[in-house]
């Protein structure tokens, strides 16, 4: 109860204002946090949205034009209001679905939610994020992560999609190592399961078993 009066305290009318970044600023972010961040946008912000918002709503196909466009521009404007980095998320909308959500309303709902907490809380944000018990959110990833899992379900059939989940969970294991586990099985994959590959290499044996010295 002694969160409350604190909590109190800090409501009040909080408009955003321009901020131009500096060119020092935007160099930094751009060698530090945005090339970093492109395989994990293009991964799962585009191509993994794309995908799970097709799987779970096929009558309503979701280009990858339309997500990077919308990504693009929220993340244009963002650093003039002083905002963070934002994008579409594959965990978010099976979050969502999880849960119930059907239609944008939802989406509507949620961010209205942040609107409101950004507009008349953000002093005393510290404060609110203190009323959300942490082993709820724990429970909410939990089966946001089983929704995730859940989508695999269309490759048990292929051993080979099926191996490629394998080395890909197996390689984020160890990130670190996970560049040089990925390209080395990557590698050996292919050659294995690839039929033209492993003729064309046969081919090239034979031929040159037999080539008189």
């Amino acid at each position: 109860m002694s969160i409350m009066p604190e909590f109190i305290k800090h409501i009040n009318l909080t408009l955003p204002s321009i901020h131009v970044p500096q060119w020092s600023d935007m160099v930094t972010g751009f060698l530090l946090l945005a090339l970093p961040q492109i395989p994990l946008s293009i991964g799962n912000s585009i191509i993994a949205t794309k995908q799970i918002a097709n799987d779970y709503f096929p009558q309503k196909k979701v280009s990858v034009k339309k997500i990077s466009l919308t990504y693009s521009i929220i993340n244009i404007l963002n650093p003039f209001l002083g905002g963070i980095p934002t994008c579409h998320g594959s965990g978010g909308i099976a979050g969502h679905y999880t849960f119930g959500a059907r239609t944008g309303g939802s989406v509507f709902l949620y961010g209205s939610m942040y609107l409101i907490i950004g507009l008349f809380f953000s002093e005393g944000f510290e404060q609110i994020i203190k009323f959300f018990p942490l082993p709820i959110l724990g429970i909410i990833l939990f089966f946001e992560g089983l929704a995730l899992i859940m989508l695999m379900k269309d490759i048990l059939d292929s051993k080979r999609s099926l191996m490629i989940s394998f080395i890909v969970a197996l390689s984020c294991i160890g990130l670190k190592f996970g560049f040089l586990i990925g390209m080395i099985l990557g590698v050996v994959l292919y050659y294995t399961t690839d039929s033209r590959v492993k003729n064309t290499f046969k081919f090239k044996i034979t031929f040159f078993k037999k080539k008189p010295f």
